[in-house]
């Protein structure tokens, strides 16, 4: 007698959509896990930098460092817009075929632009000692004009690698820069020589030593090819042209970024003095931690969704940015919500109760890298479809309210206002990209119904 054995189909599970096999989530776990650790490794160099200055130094001495570690941050973000984010968006799109070519033009650019921005901060540092300003200052600010080049050099080498999804290559530039980075501070302490100047230039040569094994190993220098029409279409030029098309609209979103992001550190620094620039930035360094964690997944997911737009698959694009926007949105609540409760054990333990009369700062402070979260997953799907407008209209809202907030707050509320400036820039920061994502849903939707009828 015949017997017919019937089996039960097995249905993968789904998440927001997605098929979620078990090879998927060992292979995104791995990635995410390098990607957290790497840019774990340099949130962790930038916050023995950070405390410990903060530890060894003065007040009025730190603010120093803070001031020009806001205007290296500010200028770096145009780099970022004109290199960084055109590599990670057009690269996987584009030139998955022939990464090295791309590479060394992107490389190249990088040189010019590098020049281009030590110029300016060398520039006003002179302007700063002619117009009479605090020599520590100064001091700092020159320094950090010649550590920049490098310091961006060591980001274009770990994008690169994020750009080929090779994030164990770029955790291995951050742990030889986080190693060179700590042995740089400590011999500067014993020598009784470090100050916010030898800081950055710690920076810079940890930087340029960690850049040079993943530019290898990524085949940068080998970067040559026979066919001149290969060559023409990956020179620097053409490259440059097109990282422009791109970043053309977030060179002035980046400015308006930084308005909202640092004016709180300028204001402090200009109506309280630079010590209390100094410990507004000392209290700012626990809520970092998060801060660098959104990062890296972002910068992980990017190249995904760039991929996700080449390919046309808008709905899996949509789906990784509410689960992106989801997963840092609620361990960045966790972290604030640890914030909120030991926030007094955590300043003891990073400045032994230097600044224990402004540790109510640090939860303040923890509820930015919330709003950057809740933001991350969006925005990134916004420069992923080549729709970074929607990324200036956002910082065009986020700015004024950052600046705004900042001069009223702070005159009104001290370093407290400071804090609650910040979050509210960040807040508004976040609420037009969730207006702009759900909005952009809406109509997708309404033009896919009237499709139909």
């Amino acid at each position: 007698m015949n017997s017919t054995v019937q089996t039960t189909p097995q249905t993968t599970p789904r998440l927001l959509g997605f098929e979620v096999t078990a090879d998927q989530v060992r292979t995104w776990g791995i990635k995410s896990g390098l990607s957290i650790v790497d840019q774990g490794l340099v949130s962790s160099a930038g916050f023995l930098l950070s405390f410990l200055l903060a530890r060894w130094l003065n007040s009025e001495v730190y603010g120093a460092f803070a001031v020009a570690l806001a205007t290296l941050l500010f200028l770096s973000g145009f780099h970022n817009v004109l290199v960084l984010e055109p590599m990670n968006v057009m690269g996987p799109a584009r030139y998955s075929d022939r990464a090295p070519l791309y590479f060394a033009a992107q490389l190249h650019i990088h040189k010019l632009m590098g020049a281009l921005l030590a110029g300016t901060l060398l520039l006003v540092a002179l302007v700063m000692k002619l117009l009479g300003a605090n020599h520590e200052l100064v001091a700092a600010t020159a320094a950090s004009g010649v550590a920049l080049p490098f310091f961006l050099m060591l980001w274009v080498a770990r994008r690169m690698a994020y750009m080929v999804q090779r994030p164990a290559v770029a955790g291995t530039a951050s742990a030889i820069y986080f190693l060179l980075t700590l042995f740089g501070l400590l011999v500067l302490h014993k020598m009784s020589v470090l100050s916010p100047a030898t800081a950055f230039l710690i920076m810079g040569t940890a930087s340029l030593l960690s850049a040079v094994l993943p530019m290898c190993l990524l085949g940068i220098s080998g970067a040559k090819t026979d066919d001149p029409i290969s060559s023409r279409a990956c020179s620097w030029k053409a490259v440059a042209k097109e990282n422009w098309n791109y970043g053309r609209w977030l060179v002035l979103s980046t400015g308006l970024f930084s308005v909202a992001a640092q004016a709180q550190t300028y204001l402090a620094a200009g109506l309280l003095g630079l010590g209390a620039a100094g410990i507004f930035r000392a209290m700012q360094v626990p809520s970092l931690v998060m801060t660098q964690i959104v990062t890296a997944v972002g910068v992980l997911v990017l190249p995904s969704m760039s991929h996700e737009f080449g390919l046309g698959q808008l709905t899996r694009l949509r789906r990784k940015a509410v689960l992106a926007s989801t997963f840092l949105t609620l361990i960045a609540l966790g972290y604030a919500a640890i914030l909120r409760f030991l926030a007094g054990p955590i300043e003891h333990l990073l400045y032994s109760g230097r600044y224990s009369s402004y540790t109510r700062l640090i939860p303040i402070l923890g509820l930015a890298p919330v709003c950057a979260g809740l933001a991350t997953g969006f925005s990134m799907a916004v420069r992923a479809s080549q729709k970074p407008h929607l990324d200036l209209v956002a910082n065009l809202i986020s700015a004024p309210v950052g600046l705004i907030t900042a001069a009223m707050f702070i005159r009104r509320w001290g370093l407290n206002g400071a804090a609650f400036s910040l979050v509210a820039a960040f807040a508004v920061y976040a609420a037009v990209f969730f207006w702009s994502f759900r909005g952009s849903c809406s109509a997708r939707r309404m033009n896919t119904n009237v499709g139909f009828r």
